[in-house]
């Protein structure tokens, strides 16, 4: 009975032995096992708080930035629902003002479209069959071409603010046509690019000193110089003059005839339909010249004019 109860009381302690290098003593401590647990129990209680601890004050942490983050989101957003309204409101106001703008656009191109069609009928159905002064004596053929020039650079800026307002093209077409057919056969394209040495009208004979006049216009330039058609039409002489030496004449209708002469060299032949622009000869020298230049006339019904009131101003 008595070894039993020795044992039991054995297990009832916790013996540590120490063994120090210094001594050869040891040292035996020996512990309840109660108080073991005990501690023990302690240790991972203070542990279980130490750790829940830690762990709330991460979500803690982890909290306070979510509640900053949130913050933020709310300040950026208001802040872009402020700028979208501002930006909203702004393109309100343009497209109020665009739309307002094309109804005034639209009422002058309309207008303007309305006026310019009857002009073009005026001048194209009324008068392109006779362009000598008109019956009433308010126009002139000079005056008439003058007009026609601005009626086709207003519609070229018509085309233009077409396509700058989006707006539909209004049906030009026939009346744009109507106009560079017209214009075609007008001589207003300079036979050549130079300068003028003698204008149109009185002046004094280069070879006699006397006071004569003077039916073209003398254009200075290089030998070999690119004579062009001042307008389309069929050429109708060439040949050898005393005082112009080679030349060539055009028929282009309606009343005009042009006189190209001093030509080095004559690139067409009687006949032959040629093109404003068309290359017809060459610049020279022949006849009774006093150095190379383009001799060019205009003739209206037979009466020579000035062919400065029709060439494009420079």
């Amino acid at each position: 009975m008595k070894k039993g109860k020795a044992k039991r009381s054995q297990k009832r302690y916790l013996s540590i032995v120490l063994v120090p290098h210094s001594s050869s003593r040891v040292k035996v401590f020996r512990f309840n096992s109660f108080y073991i647990k005990l501690v023990t129990f302690f240790m991972v209680l203070i542990a279980a708080f130490v750790a829940g601890g830690l762990y709330i004050s991460k979500l803690l942490e982890e909290n306070r930035t979510l509640k900053e983050n949130v913050i933020s989101l709310y300040s950026t957003t208001a802040e872009q629902n402020a700028l979208l309204q501002k930006k909203t409101e702004e393109i309100d106001t343009l497209r109020k003002e665009s739309e307002a703008f094309r109804e005034v656009v639209n009422d002058r191109i309309e207008e303007f479209t309305d006026k310019f069609n009857r002009l073009a009928d005026e001048y194209l159905e009324e008068r392109s069959l006779d362009l000598r002064a008109s019956r009433s004596g308010e126009r002139t053929e000079t005056a008439f071409v003058a007009d026609m020039r601005s009626l086709k650079i207003s519609l070229d800026r018509l085309g233009v603010l077409y396509s700058r307002s989006g707006l539909p093209d209004a049906d030009l077409d026939s009346v744009e046509e109507r106009i560079n057919a017209f214009m075609e056969v007008i001589p207003t394209l300079w036979p050549v690019e130079g300068r003028i040495t003698d204008r149109f009208g009185y002046r004094k004979d280069p070879f006699t000193r006397k006071k004569t006049f003077h039916y073209g216009l003398d254009i200075a330039a290089d030998v070999g110089t690119s004579i062009k058609a001042s307008a389309s039409g069929k050429v109708t002489y060439v040949d050898y003059t005393y005082a112009t030496g080679r030349t060539v004449k055009i028929d282009h209708g309606n009343g005009f005839i042009t006189v190209y002469g001093h030509c080095s060299r004559i690139l067409v032949e009687p006949g032959q339909q040629v093109k404003k622009g068309d290359v017809i000869a060459k610049v020279g020298s022949t006849g009774r010249s006093t150095g190379p230049h383009c001799h060019f006339e205009i003739h209206l019904y037979g009466t020579a004019i000035d062919p400065l009131d029709y060439l494009e101003k420079k």
